[in-house]
């Protein structure tokens, strides 16, 4: 089912701002798009409140933090226990994303490991779940593009806004 959104132009110029610097003050964002502070911090109030604004995370150089190997994991399940399983692998910190898929598999998991070992035991260790009837792990040799944020489509179409 589709969510709408009730953003106006006003709330999608704000997340734009959040988007490029989600630490940038209040102040600054007001002072960026002419309205005051106090009319940015309740507008970002309501969009957390509503959930659009889910929380604010730093952008860590995973690698730089010893997460040198990035795997697809495309994961067969047994009839009935798709979410069981997805719950039970979501609580390992490996697991970055866990999504439900059409095609050969039931779920495609995408997760960071410390090395080849590493990936060989998490592998290893899923594959020991009786519900799990199959795994193919392909391992990504290079991030060509990755970005979390989320692009604010413009009012009235359905294209993210041009660099």
């Amino acid at each position: 089912m589709r969510r709408t959104s009730t953003l106006d132009g006003l709330d999608r110029s704000i997340l734009e701002e959040l988007n490029v610097d989600a630490r940038r003050s209040h102040r600054e964002i007001g002072h960026r798009l002419k309205v005051s502070p106090t009319t940015v911090s309740s507008r970002i109030e309501r969009m957390e409140g509503q959930g659009v604004i889910r929380g604010y995370i730093p952008l860590l150089d995973d690698e730089q933090l010893g997460w040198d190997l990035w795997a697809a994991v495309g994961i067969r399940i047994s009839k009935g226990r798709l979410r069981e399983v997805e719950e039970h692998l979501a609580k390992d910190p490996r697991v970055y994303a866990i999504y439900d898929v059409t095609g050969d598999d039931d779920a495609l998991l995408i997760g960071r490991f410390r090395d080849r070992r590493d990936l060989d035991r998490f592998v290893k260790h899923a594959l020991q779940d009786p519900h799990v009837e199959r795994s193919n792990t392909r391992v990504v040799l290079n991030r060509v593009k990755e970005d979390r944020r989320v692009p604010i489509v413009l009012r009235g179409t359905d294209r993210p806004e041009p660099e």
